[in-house]
């Protein structure tokens, strides 16, 4: 037995507990809607002859709190988001006025194919060209061309709607290089060196360094033998013209101002980044990446294993195929057209997936996805994070922990849901487990 004084204590104690834990859910809560609408969200100007929308909507979200219409229909939010809305033209109705928008979440079934023209590269469709030394989304131009010089740039395929189908590499020209023998190892490099496939195999023994503004060129045929646990420490340029071969276990690793173009067959090869500007993986079979803080990574029309990602400020996987995929702290990912077999998303990151197959995802930590006509198997959604779902079909969807789904179109066979929110539109959940 305890004293009436003892129990007021314990009572006491066992209630600031509770007060304790709910104050942490209230701003668990408060936390996960700020970074909500801080990163996911269009501001909307109100004048005085009404609401100010753009006339053009992707994935966006636009917070209007305010009762809304769509196409002369009750609609349940107070928000227009692109991922909750069929694509086309929509009649929004706001305050007995109505206004006409286009809606567009999934990207044309454009690919850039360039070729070199004297000393541009040219390609079919128009692209918005960026510098990957800057770690920025400030367009150089917009254009179906790209004058050559001894800088790369890369070239992305986007509509008006920031839908992005694709990704290509604008290559540095071939004038000012030395002709590299073969009969030493590859090391001691400076300036800029072109490998020629007539005199291969060339030969990497141990650790080398390739040093800031020296540029290894590799004619389309070279084989490289990787010897000795072979390590390049790529702090210029490596760069391919054509597909090459490496045999042996061996490791490129990108740092400092590094960058790595890569068209190869290496499949005992790992790729490594401790920073670096760009890494470009195109049409390659790899063995595994590890890149941490790269300004830019593309991984595209490749097959590797493992792929770890880090601090990047923006990955583009398009038309791959990776085992298991692992990316955290990177608030811009797109995913077109790939076969991901196991995909972990952490800490804040912010990705897309449009026509993609995921057996099974890990959305975590604040994280944010919006899929658009996929497939996924098994879903995970925890610690605050959200999930968006448009014309795609998921097996089985697990949140907890103040987690997030909205379901547009979509069918879920399966919901397990555990101190979280779901919210379905024309959608279909077939199990519902609290």
């Amino acid at each position: 037995m305890f004293s009436c004084i003892e129990g007021r204590k314990k009572v006491n104690k066992t209630r600031n507990v509770t007060d304790m834990k709910y104050t942490l859910k209230q701003k668990l809560s408060f936390f996960v809607l700020f970074i909500y609408s801080t990163i996911l969200t269009i501001s909307v100007a109100f004048g005085a002859t009404g609401v100010v929308l753009p006339s053009k909507i992707g994935i966006e979200r636009i917070d209007l709190e305010k009762t809304l219409r769509i196409d002369n229909k009750n609609y349940p939010f107070t928000f227009i988001d692109g991922m909750m809305l069929e694509d086309g033209r929509r009649l929004i109705t706001i305050d007995n006025k109505t206004y006409t928008i286009q809606v567009k979440t999934l990207p044309d079934d454009v690919r850039l194919n360039g070729v070199t023209e004297a000393y541009t590269y040219v390609f079919e469709s128009t692209a918005t060209f960026y510098d990957p030394t800057s770690r920025t989304f400030n367009a150089i131009s917009k254009s179906k061309e790209m004058q050559i010089s001894e800088k790369v740039y890369i070239a992305v395929a986007k509509d008006e709607f920031g839908n992005v189908s694709d990704i290509a590499f604008v290559p540095p020209t071939l004038e000012r290089l030395d002709i590299l023998d073969s009969q030493n190892p590859i090391n001691n490099i400076s300036g800029r060196k072109f490998l020629l496939s007539s005199r291969s195999p060339y030969r990497i023994i141990g650790k080398t360094v390739l040093p800031e503004k020296s540029v290894l060129m590799l004619e389309n045929g070279v084989t490289i033998v990787n010897a000795l646990n072979a390590d390049m420490n790529i702090k210029g340029a490596v760069v391919t013209t054509g597909p090459v071969t490496f045999l042996g276990s061996g490791s490129l690793s990108v740092s400092d101002l590094g960058l790595l173009y890569l068209n190869a067959l290496a499949t005992d090869t790992n790729i490594n980044a401790d920073r670096g500007t760009l890494v470009f993986l195109d049409n390659s079979y790899l063995k595994d990446a590890n890149l941490t803080m790269p300004n830019f990574v593309v991984i595209r029309k490749s097959t590797l294993k493992n792929v770890k990602i880090n601090g990047a400020f923006a990955v583009y996987l398009i038309d791959s195929t990776i085992d298991k995929l692992e990316i955290q702290n990177c608030g811009y990912v797109v995913v077109n057209n790939s076969n991901i077999t196991s995909a972990s998303l952490s800490l804040m990151t912010k990705a897309t997936v449009y026509n993609s197959q995921i057996g099974s995802l890990n959305l975590s930590d604040l994280s944010y996805l919006a899929v658009v006509s996929s497939k996924i198997g098994t879903a995970y959604v925890t610690k605050g994070s959200i999930l968006k779902s448009k014309n795609s079909s998921i097996e089985t969807t697990e949140m907890d922990s103040y987690s997030i789904s909205y379901l547009f179109k979509s069918t879920l066979q399966q919901l397990k849901i555990n101190n979280s929110k779901y919210y379905t539109l024309e959608s279909t959940i077939k199990k519902i487990q609290k």
